[in-house]
Order: C-alpha cells, then structure tokens, then sequence
C-alpha cells in the first residue's frame, strides 16, 4: 500500500502486529506499576504521538495527559542541539510523571525531559519508548523504564519517526538496509 511513497529499498523491520504485542507488554507493566497513583503522562512531540496514542488507550490508570515538544533532530539524521518548542501546561507538582517517547536513542532528549520534570516538582519520572536502539556511541546518564522494543542501529521511519519530517504515519518501522 505504501510502495509509491517509501524511498527505494526500504525494508520492514518490525510490523505492526509486533508493535502492538510490545505495547500491550509495556501497558500491562505500566498498569501494574502506576495502579493507585496520581499520573501525569507527557507525549515527547512530534515522534511520540502514536505510540503514546495507541500506549494510552490500553492503560487503564488515573492519568491527566498533555504533551512537550523539544528535538535533537530537526531535518538532520544526527543529533545537534537540543531545543524546547514547548513545554506543558499542566502541573507535575507530587505526580508521577510518564514521559512517552518513540525511541531511546542516546537519551539525550529523555533525560532532559526527566530533569525538566523533576525541577517542576514531579514525585517521581519514569518514561516509556516505543524502540531502545544498540549501539556503541554512547547513552545518557538515563535509561527508560518501560522499553518496548530492542534494534540494531538502524536509521529508523514510521510509526511516528520521521525520515527528513516524512512517513511518520507509516503503520510499521522501517529501514533502509544501505543507509
């Protein structure tokens, strides 16, 4: 269905069947975890929105949601600056804070997320990733709770990753095996 659009190449990596498994897994824990807890549960925008989307209809947890924004991305492959678009309305004052985000990269972006949450007041900050990526160039002092999926390192699109802005909307993860 999606042939005309994806770039030459492109291979499934995982569908969206196994996606769905992964994030029925990390929901049961999360359900579990945060049973009797006053929950706030925040979006990393853009790449977190439909994992967060398709997470929070099976969480069945006291939440109020709302969503940041900020990137290492931009349109480049490679992280540079971090930068804040924007920043919660909601109070994090005693609540448990679950930052959903689409991948754990070098953990840049998550572990300033998670202080930014923590200076707010959160009583804790636990986060959630749709894709934990392997690699050897290094990660953040923070690692997320709740990973949902293990790669390889791959440049990764779909299902809320971008390949330069596009193909968010993809219903699976895909990669270019050349890339």
């Amino acid at each position: 269905m999606y042939q005309k659009i994806l770039p030459q190449g492109t291979k499934v990596l995982i569908d969206k069947h196994q996606i769905d498994q992964a994030t029925a897994q990390v929901a049961t824990e999360i359900n579990q975890d945060y049973a009797d807890k006053e929950v706030a549960f925040l979006t990393i925008m853009n790449g977190g929105m439909i994992f967060a989307s398709e997470l929070s209809l099976r969480l069945n947890i006291n939440m109020e949601m709302d969503y940041l924004q900020l990137s290492r991305y931009g349109k480049s492959t490679t992280g540079g600056q971090l930068v804040w678009k924007y920043q919660p309305e909601i109070h994090l004052q005693n609540k448990h804070v679950i930052l959903c985000d689409d991948i754990y990269d070098q953990g840049h972006t998550l572990k300033a997320a998670r202080d930014w949450c923590l200076r707010k007041g959160a009583a804790s900050v636990k986060s959630v990733v749709l894709v934990y990526k392997k690699h050897d160039r290094g990660y953040a002092d923070y690692q997320p709770d709740y990973p949902a999926l293990h790669i390889d390192d791959y440049y990764i699109f779909g299902y809320g990753m971008d390949l330069e802005e596009g193909l968010r909307h993809l219903p699976a993860i895909y990669y270019l095996p050349d890339a």
